[in-house]
């Protein structure tokens, strides 16, 4: 079940393939649930993160992830993994299959 969090969400089941260092580093899943019209549970989708190139980006700088599910492309506000939120969950490892919640701009 989607948060209540007065924007469209979508959460996926899924894991990042990649070093974190890697700028061509994914993440692929299948949608479990979604308040996005275009995006059904069971689809499967994609997230990349774009990040500004800077090794110590300023403040106001800052990439964004991208969540592609078919023919469309949403930008997200947040992509955040439910289990990393969990105390136990210390050093999550995000290459392992895990609940991720994406919230769409």
């Amino acid at each position: 079940m989607t948060q209540n969090t007065g924007r469209q969400t979508i959460v996926v089941h899924g894991a990042w393939t990649g070093p974190v260092t890697d700028p061509q580093r994914q993440f692929s899943g299948r949608v479990t649930a979604s308040d996005v019209v275009d995006v059904a549970k069971g689809q499967d989708v994609g997230v990349s993160y774009a990040g500004i190139p800077s090794r110590v980006p300023g403040a106001q700088e800052h990439g964004k992830y991208v969540l592609k599910a078919g023919g469309h492309d949403l930008p997200l506000a947040s992509f955040t993994c439910g289990e990393a939120s969990k105390s136990a969950a210390m050093g999550h490892d995000d290459t392992q299959p895990a609940e991720w919640l994406a919230v769409v701009v």
